[in-house]
């Protein structure tokens, strides 16, 4: 998702739309026992054959040829402990979180080649501004998904079309939320919902209030 364009929106950029590229601690047996039965099911195809391969770093992959189509499930779960993350007025924003990423893709049987993708992520975490995570602290969550096809490159899937669908909040006891951006990022990368974004000077100042509280 490219809803977040400034500083705090480097973080959730890359979290929303880097599922596909991580060198962080991941967590494994994520996909589900369905999925593992799809793959037992059909004819298991070796995920290293196929272009791109999703051998993601810390992912598990699970990849079957069902007629036009070879089809791969892809899990991956990211975790951050008091990692840095952007700078305020107030200081030096630090994140703890979990983000799990559900993804499906569609290769084309004839010549292993990608077609489309679709990502689900869930994340959960905090905002603190201590390198140990402590004092305040602000609860964020990001919800969403997204497809993309047509790509220019392969090997490149940010070289295709994507259309996104979800949110991003930002929300403190006595604070409410603070940020809140939601909605559907069109191909074209025009917005449309609600846009509340830490760049606003008000809703960076409010973030501030509830990280000094």
């Amino acid at each position: 998702m490219r809803f977040l364009l400034t500083e705090a929106a480097v973080l959730v950029t890359a979290l929303l739309t880097a599922c596909d590229r991580t060198t962080a601690p991941a967590e494994t047996s994520i996909l589900d026992t369905a999925t593992l039965e799809f793959a037992a099911a059909g004819k298991t195809v070796d995920p290293a054959a196929l272009t791109p391969a999703p051998l993601l770093a810390g992912a598990q992959a699970e990849c079957q040829s069902d007629g036009r189509w070879i089809l791969c499930y892809t899990a991956l779960s990211l975790t951050l402990v008091n990692e840095p993350v952007l700078e305020l007025a107030c200081g030096t924003v630090y994140e703890t979180s979990r983000d799990v990423r559900l993804g499906t893709r569609w290769y084309n049987a004839a010549d292993s080649v990608i077609v489309k993708r679709h990502v689900t992520q869930d994340l959960e975490g905090s905002w603190s501004l201590s390198p140990e995570g402590a004092g305040p602290t602000v609860a964020i969550s990001a919800h969403a998904n997204w497809y993309d096809s047509d790509y220019a490159d392969p090997n490149d899937l940010d070289s295709g079309v994507r259309a996104t669908h979800g949110e991003f909040t930002v929300q403190a006891p006595g604070f409410g939320v603070i940020a809140h951006i939601a909605g559907l990022d069109r191909p074209d990368d025009t917005h449309r919902g609600v846009f509340r974004d830490i760049e606003d000077p008000a809703v960076a100042a409010h973030l501030c209030g509830a990280l000094t509280r």
